[in-house]
């Protein structure tokens, strides 16, 4: 499908007339999820209704994407989080570019599940006079033929989501890019994203906006986020050195009070966390102006986001979906 043809469908008034970075080449050929908590799969989870939050699929997308995309002028802040197979792949050379490397060798051969995205203002406030704030994306997915963990994809079923129905009614990846590059979600200067721990997020983003696997190095990763996504916060980087709150998301919110709607694991109610939290800080002074400042355009694991003080822990290769064998 032609940009023209998507924007003559799409039609509001936020659509600009930007380039597309487009890169056309053909792909090339650790740890749990870096957003779970341990979760005892053997125990009955109550799955709790997600209320401003709507489910999106492939018969509701352009629907939806177009009235996200309408909302941006006024609710230009993003908080973002994904579900995506676990952490399949295991790198045994522990170099400088370790994080990204295991980053690189996981996205490039796995596929995303699901985007949450959830929109505010600079003051943190929700969208009035919508029954709705966040967009919970649900993406094509097949078990029978994808790469994953088990663990990884048990949790996601005990958290709710219905691989069923993402095999026969998930939005293809190919389509979500294509209406995402023109919706003015990315390469807009006037939004900003916010993640927490937030590279594996940014890194199945971008891995479907450029149509190829991830660069080969840290820095060109680097520089196509900063193209891409302009202006992003990880709130990992941003606590990082208060003691008080380095903690995972949901310990965080608890500390700041930040009530969660919806089902935990999973990508629409995370993303509602993530910017909740986010705004806490900043209005609860618990971290200062310098410091959002300093952790702008960082994420953690990468560059300048690299914690010598922490340990992270990977696992290698297994319990994984055998039914289709990874290339060598």
């Amino acid at each position: 499908m032609s940009k023209t043809n998507i924007l003559k469908k799409l039609n509001t008034k936020n659509i600009s007339q930007f380039d597309i970075i487009q890169n056309n080449n053909k792909p090339k050929e650790i740890s749990p999820h870096p957003h779970t908590t341990s979760l005892n799969l053997s125990q009955k989870t109550n799955i709790k209704e997600q209320p401003g939050i709507i489910e999106v699929y492939e018969e509701n997308f352009i629907e939806q994407i177009k009235l996200l995309s309408s909302l941006l002028d006024e609710y230009n802040y993003i908080g973002m989080d994904t579900e995506f197979p676990g952490t399949v792949f295991h790198l045994e050379n522990m170099t400088e570019d370790f994080y990204y490397k295991s980053l690189k060798i996981n996205v490039d051969k796995l596929k995303l599940i699901q985007l949450g995205i959830t929109l505010t203002n600079e003051k943190g406030e929700y969208p009035k006079n919508y029954p709705y704030h966040t967009w919970q994306f649900n993406f094509e997915f097949d078990k029978d033929t994808e790469l994953y963990k088990d663990d990884s994809i048990n949790l996601l079923k005990k958290c709710g989501i219905d691989f069923n129905k993402l095999k026969k009614k998930g939005i293809k990846h190919k389509i979500f890019a294509e209406y995402f590059m023109v919706s003015n979600l990315v390469l807009n200067p006037d939004v900003h994203w916010v993640s927490f721990q937030g590279s594996y997020d940014f890194g199945y983003l971008l891995k479907l906006l450029i149509n190829s696997d991830l660069p080969e190095t840290e820095d060109a990763f680097t520089d196509l986020l900063n193209t891409y996504f302009i202006n992003y916060f990880d709130i990992r980087v941003i606590v990082k050195d208060n003691d008080n709150l380095k903690k995972g998301l949901n310990r965080l919110a608890e500390v700041l009070d930040v009530k969660r709607e919806g089902q935990e694991h999973q990508a629409g109610s995370d993303s509602v966390v993530t910017i909740d939290v986010f705004f806490k800080l900043k209005k609860k002074g618990l971290i200062s102006d310098k410091k959002f400042d300093e952790a702008k355009n960082i994420l953690y694991g990468i560059g300048m986001g690299q914690d010598n003080d922490e340990t992270i822990n990977y696992t290698p290769i297994g319990n994984m979906n055998m039914k289709k064998k990874p290339e060598n």
